[in-house]
């Protein structure tokens, strides 16, 4: 039986490669001046990108970044910005008092974040309570809606009556408006819960 000659090839093994390196977040000034750079862009872009022509998507995105980061990096959203998050309108048909009023499809609206006195001069118990009489603010709400079709922002249900946020065909935010009118008071706990006055929070002051 012959035997086999040992081979003389040296035969290597393959080493396994060793993982990519992941690239370390900068650190220090340069990250520094990353993050400045960002907050800059997002305050250019919020500030003049309609001017320049920017697409609304991106200057509403960059407005709402800001907004979230501080207030001062970006203007409020303009009456005309939050309108068109309006999801009906209303045919104002009649006003009830100074925070309620019936469309002509038969919707019935409760001013979202206001109150006003009953038609008795009541106020309802837990209810903020305006000094001006409800004979006022209803002629208030009246001046503002009457005969208009509003666009109007669902916020929730109260009583069968849907609490929203309306605007006149010029962009009058009509919550809004009753307020500085002072014929309307403030609801606090329901103006936090989602903010009334937003284009116009100066409003708000002495409210």
């Amino acid at each position: 039986m012959s035997r086999q000659k040992p081979s003389n090839v040296v035969r290597f093994r393959p080493r396994n490669s060793p993982p990519p390196r992941r690239p370390k977040p900068p650190k220090g000034p340069l990250a520094i001046g990353l993050i400045l750079l960002a907050l800059a862009a997002i305050w250019l872009v919020s500030q003049y990108g309609e001017r320049v022509g920017l697409p609304e998507q991106a200057v509403t995105a960059a407005q709402q970044i800001g907004r979230t980061l501080s207030p001062a990096m970006a203007p409020p959203p303009a009456n005309i910005e939050l309108a068109r998050t309006g999801d009906f309108t209303c045919r104002v048909d009649r006003v009830n008092d100074g925070d309620t009023m019936r469309c002509k499809d038969g919707k019935r609206i409760r001013l979202h974040g206001i109150s006003a006195r009953e038609r008795d001069e009541t106020c309802s118990q837990g209810h903020p309570c305006p000094a001006a009489s409800a004979r006022a603010s209803t002629d208030t709400l009246k001046g503002l809606v009457s005969g208009k079709t509003l666009s109007c922002r669902n916020i929730g249900q109260s009583y069968e009556r849907i609490t929203a946020i309306c605007w006149t065909p010029d962009y009058t935010e009509v919550n809004c408006a009753m307020v500085a009118s002072g014929t309307a008071a403030l609801w606090p706990r329901f103006h936090r819960e989602f903010p009334i006055c937003q284009a116009t929070p100066e409003v708000l002051k002495d409210a």
